[in-house]
């Protein structure tokens, strides 16, 4: 596990999580894996959805799975029609990129909605709503067929944050859709792929597995793209997530 901002205890912790994904069947087991991002990151709430896609992107149904929000808070944006209207569920299953809460919030016209959003955040006490403290992030499958979402309250920004977000939200997303997608069984890798795979969860670049195993950047380029089609994944991250999950890799 490469990488430039975490320490060794970070990423001892980082691999205890990724393997505990791995056994998550029940909705508990993934409220105690996502509460356990508390020993890396110290956040205020955490709370997370996995959602079917319609053809266009649209949220066709969406489960929620809160970790300590306040329910109430929940019930309440609910019942007034504003959970499909906060910006940060917009703009996650709009782009599914890591979102700082603040760029998303102020990259756009304080609506009334918004508004309402932030005032009633801040009547079930969560602080630093209108600085936009905390982040956003899903995952989406190759197919487009069904998302995620991740969001963790008061959290600042910070490259270690975003570095173990990146790394660790596709697991996350992978123990989330256990919860509602029955898992394929069997490898659909040949073993070519499966070694180039075994590699990029090493952390290692193109050119360092072509070096590796003595073929072009072309050859390797090609043999991730129908790893990425074959497992439907979206980033090499999700394909290292979804490998391990089907035990297609151990985590070694």
């Amino acid at each position: 596990m490469q990488n430039k901002h975490l320490s060794k205890q970070d990423a001892i912790i980082l691999l205890e999580l990724i393997s505990e994904s791995l056994a998550c069947s029940t909705e508990e087991q993934v409220l105690r894996l996502m509460g356990r991002l508390g020993e890396l990151l110290p956040y205020q709430a955490a709370i997370s959805g996995i959602a079917k896609l319609a053809p266009n992107g649209a949220v066709e149904a969406m489960k929620i799975v809160n970790v300590d929000y306040p329910p109430e808070y929940i019930a309440e944006l609910a019942k007034r029609g504003l959970l499909e209207k906060d910006p940060v569920l917009i703009e996650n299953f709009k782009s599914f990129r890591m979102q700082y809460w603040a760029d998303t919030i102020n990259g756009q016209p304080f609506t009334r909605d918004i508004g309402h959003i932030v005032s009633l955040a801040e009547d079930y006490g969560f602080s630093k709503v209108r600085a936009g403290c905390g982040y956003g992030h899903g995952v989406r499958n190759l197919k487009g067929t069904e998302g995620s979402i991740f969001c963790y309250h008061g959290l600042h920004r910070s490259s270690r944050t975003e570095e173990i977000l990146g790394l660790i939200i596709p697991h996350f997303h992978e123990a989330l859709r256990r919860l509602v997608v029955i898992p394929k069984s069997g490898s659909p890798l040949t073993a070519k792929e499966t070694e180039v795979l075994k590699w990029v969860k090493q952390g290692k670049s193109t050119w360092d597995i072509s070096t590796i195993l003595g073929i072009s950047e072309r050859t390797v380029k090609f043999h991730v793209g129908n790893i990425l089609q074959k497992l439907d994944a979206t980033t090499r991250t999700h394909a290292v997530a979804i490998a391990l999950e089907q035990g297609i890799m151990a985590i070694e």
